[in-house]
């Protein structure tokens, strides 16, 4: 296997984990948000209608990897693109995932507080 095939593994491998970790956790929030009876933000509407479309994340890597170009003096440059992309997607979609999970929570503790 070569530097760039094993970049794009590893790449592929964390957008894959980031993708199952979130269908993993999402329906338990799926559940006690059909019990509130409020209009739920959108960001958590989103995650909840389409968190199956995460599965496209190592296709997103792949994509990456294959649309970029090697160029002259920089042989690694598909590798290196495809493993920030594999691992700055989830370092960006699990920060999104918690505000989107917990918006609905903090609305709720707001309208009660108050």
């Amino acid at each position: 296997m070569t530097r760039q095939q094993g970049q794009l593994v590893t790449g592929m491998f964390c957008s894959l984990v980031a993708a199952i970790v979130v269908n993993l956790v999402v329906p338990q929030f799926d559940d006690v948000y059909r019990n509130f009876g409020a209009e739920l933000p959108w960001l958590t509407r989103v995650l909840l209608a389409g968190r199956w479309f995460l599965f496209a994340l190592p296709l997103v890597v792949l994509l990456t990897w294959k649309l970029t170009p090697d160029l002259p003096g920089r042989p690694n440059r598909r590798g290196v693109m495809a493993l920030l992309i594999g691992i700055g997607l989830p370092v960006v979609l699990v920060p999104l995932v918690v505000i989107g999970l917990y918006m609905p929570i903090f609305g709720l503790a707001g309208v009660v507080d108050g």
